[in-house]
């Protein structure tokens, strides 16, 4: 869903979504999360061996979509096939804030068009006051992402506006006014695959100064925030957050030296990612409270 949400139009043919996750495509539909809108009326033909993507045209005198192949043999295509599907945003941003004490209008109030959403107030734990919320998408696209920065300055929050997002956690550009907290929704999930955020999860990111913690490190229930001596390192993305949930499993257990590539291996990473900087590039700096030697790896706070 989020990476349907991230799409240049926020909507993904049926027969291509069907081919990458079919089971989550009916799932999908099924929840009503995606609606029909249109058509997308362009095909992959098998001809010769090549894949060769193709427009499908309406006949009139055969009353159905399809493409002439090579030899000039007509090739019915389903509807259902090349059916848009979009995002029902009023249905994903309740699904999002089922947990949380809402207020607002009934639909989402646009705030950049087909970009930004005003999805009202809720209430968390440590806030004063309700807190606003907005959605924003394609944030790591840098020319939406100057027109939401823009807004943010524009508009500044009187005590803390959380930002939900459907980029991925480490694609999320810095914003200067800290009282937006921009936040991924995968970061903050109830659970792995549910869109639900987690009141808890979604409270340490905006409050982490309130959370009760161990010294000199700790860590949120998803390791999306690690708090190490006196700093709060934050982490996006389900591989990395897997990655420190399986070193913290070791730390707490005191059975602490794991061998690094099985763990990348099993956080999802791969067999062929074997090191931090492959791993993590540049922001390996920030898991300096990871040490590794000869191939081993633990948490050394």
């Amino acid at each position: 869903m989020l990476q349907v949400m991230e799409t240049r139009a926020a909507k993904v043919q049926g027969a291509t979504l069907r081919q990458i996750a079919p089971r989550a495509t009916d799932q999908l539909l099924g929840a009503k999360l995606l609606v029909a809108s249109g058509l997308i009326p362009v095909v992959t033909a098998m001809d010769n061996f090549e894949d060769e993507p193709i427009p499908a045209e309406w006949c009139a005198e055969r009353r159905q979509y399809g493409y002439l192949n090579s030899v000039g043999r007509w090739i019915t295509v389903d509807p259902e096939d090349i059916a848009a599907l979009a995002v029902d945003y009023p249905l994903i941003f309740a699904k999002l804030l089922v947990a949380f004490d809402r207020a607002g209008p009934p639909r989402p109030a646009p705030l950049i068009d087909g970009f930004a959403w005003d999805i009202g107030t809720i209430r968390l734990a440590g806030a004063k006051a309700p807190v606003p919320v907005w959605y924003a998408r394609r944030l790591a696209d840098a020319s939406v992402w100057d027109k939401i920065n823009a807004l943010l300055e524009r508009r500044p929050p009187d005590d803390v506006r959380v930002v939900l997002t459907s980029t991925p956690g480490d694609r999320i550009p810095l914003t200067a006014n800290k009282r937006n907290i921009v936040v991924s929704i995968a970061d903050v999930a109830s659970a792995p695959g549910k869109l639900a955020i987690s009141p808890q999860a979604l409270g340490a990111r905006v409050f982490p100064g309130q959370v009760q913690r161990k010294f000199p490190i700790d860590h949120s229930d998803d390791c999306g925030i690690v708090w190490h001596r006196d700093e709060t390192l934050t982490f996006g993305g389900d591989k990395q957050r897997r990655f420190l949930q399986i070193l913290f499993e070791a730390y707490w257990s005191n059975s602490q030296v794991l061998r690094l590539a099985a763990v990348l291996e099993e956080a999802g990473y791969g067999g062929k990612v074997n090191t931090l900087k492959k791993a993590f590039g540049r922001s390996a700096e920030k898991w300096r409270f990871i040490k590794v030697d000869d191939g081993n790896c633990w948490i050394n706070p």
